[in-house]
């Protein structure tokens, strides 16, 4: 039996969707590091998090969180096993979120566990700002 080898968390991206296109490509469309909202408590449509795991072998459950500015309120939370039979092999881990309650402005967190690991944390900073006005 091969050894077993932790994956790497290689790349996180935000961004609004992720398409599968034809042909096995992955589209990703709006990217974006921080939320604006004019008030508060606003609801974020959609939000995707993809994430690359490489460089291991072996069965891994992975989980995404996404966390209040206190970090004790968990928003979203997703998980998903793995398999990976050589470490060139990759895993992309997809997660969709709709209508994100955000209560209020601040730096709220994407937290990655594997094997209930806290492997990353991604901040994700929402900001309030005041209304625009158009020409």
């Amino acid at each position: 039996m091969s050894e077993i080898i932790k994956p790497t968390l290689a790349y996180t991206i935000v961004c609004d969707d992720v398409r599968q296109e034809a042909g096995g490509k992955i589209s990703l469309m709006g990217l974006f590091e921080n939320i604006f909202a004019t008030n508060f408590p606003v609801l974020h449509p959609r939000l995707a998090v993809m994430s690359e795991w490489s460089d291991g072998r072996g069965d891994f459950s992975v989980t995404t969180k996404i966390l209040t500015p206190d970090r004790k309120t968990i928003l979203r939370e997703t998980s998903s096993k793995i398999s990976l039979r050589d470490t060139a092999n990759k895993h992309r881990d997809i997660s969709v979120h709709l209508n994100i309650e955000l209560k209020a402005a601040g730096t709220y967190w994407i937290e990655h566990y594997l094997d209930n690991e806290l492997i990353s944390s991604l901040p994700l900073h929402v900001v309030h700002v005041k209304e625009q006005s158009y020409h």
